[in-house]
């Protein structure tokens, strides 16, 4: 994923907005449940409306059963120049707060919000997700492409000396030791060859396919190619017994690779 300082406009633009969606949505969502309830709250408390200088009437107390002190709002409050009852206590607060629910239209509206922000911002983290997930196949494919090149306009030639070359030793291969290892190591033989020939091996491929690159590359009859295939497969992946004449098809496929290789040539 590129680093913020790489981001192209939109990107930083769709970032910048759903990090204001979500500093939002963390306001909004500190404001309901914070000790104070700023929505749903009855408002800031009220100070003391008398000056040092002014006088009052107390307010009557009465002593509730409990032993708790209730201070009694006279009927006439209004009329004489009471002193103002003290302020509520949080209970007091949270009871107001509970009879008097906000109205259900406030509640939508917030509920709204919320989701909005919350849909803005899952598609910001999934659009980000995709473009991480192209930014990595991109450079995978990137890495391939380099890795791959060109093929060079000599490379078939350097590989059909390299196999003329080795025909001899290729062939002492194939008749040495046991027939299943013998048609193995033949196989991979032509790895060798192709790694002399200044072909190297894909990161990307199987042993098979890049042996099967540099016989195409050589312009192979894929007649014994794949017959030579066929019993390598045969060789190295089957529990039945490879015999003498298996080992002979192989020889006479390998023969017919090098032969069609000096026809092409």
């Amino acid at each position: 994923m590129r680093a913020p300082g790489d981001w192209t406009p939109a990107v930083r633009a769709v970032a910048a907005v759903a990090a204001t969606c979500l500093f939002m949505v963390l306001v909004a969502w500190a404001t309901v449940i914070g000790p104070d309830e700023v929505f749903t709250g009855p408002g800031p408390r009220p100070g003391p409306a008398s000056t040092p200088t002014e006088t009052c009437i107390p307010l009557p107390v009465r002593t509730l059963a409990d032993g708790s002190v209730e201070v009694v709002i006279p009927e006439d409050f209004a009329e004489r120049d009471y002193c103002d009852p003290p302020p509520a206590g949080s209970e007091e607060y949270r009871r107001i707060v509970e009879d008097n629910p906000p109205p259900l239209w406030l509640k939508v509206l917030i509920w709204l919000f919320l989701g909005a922000v919350v849909l803005g911002a899952t598609a910001f983290v999934a659009w980000m997700v995709v473009l991480a997930a192209r930014g990595v196949l991109a450079r995978r494919r990137d890495g391939v492409r380099a890795e791959v090149g060109f093929t060079t306009l000599d490379e078939p030639l350097r590989v059909v000396e390299q196999v003329e070359r080795d025909a001899e030793e290729h062939e002492a291969v194939l008749r040495d030791g046991d027939p299943r290892n013998a048609i193995v190591a033949a196989w991979h033989r032509f790895e060798v060859q192709g790694e002399r020939a200044g072909v190297p091996r894909l990161a990307a491929e199987t042993s098979s396919e890049y042996t099967l690159r540099i016989l195409d590359l050589a312009d192979a009859d894929t007649g014994p190619v794949n017959r030579l295939a066929e019993l390598y497969r045969e060789a190295r992946f089957s529990d039945h017994p490879i015999t003498e004449q298996h080992r002979s098809e192989a020889l006479a496929a390998l023969a017919g690779i090098r032969r069609s290789l000096g026809d092409r040539a």
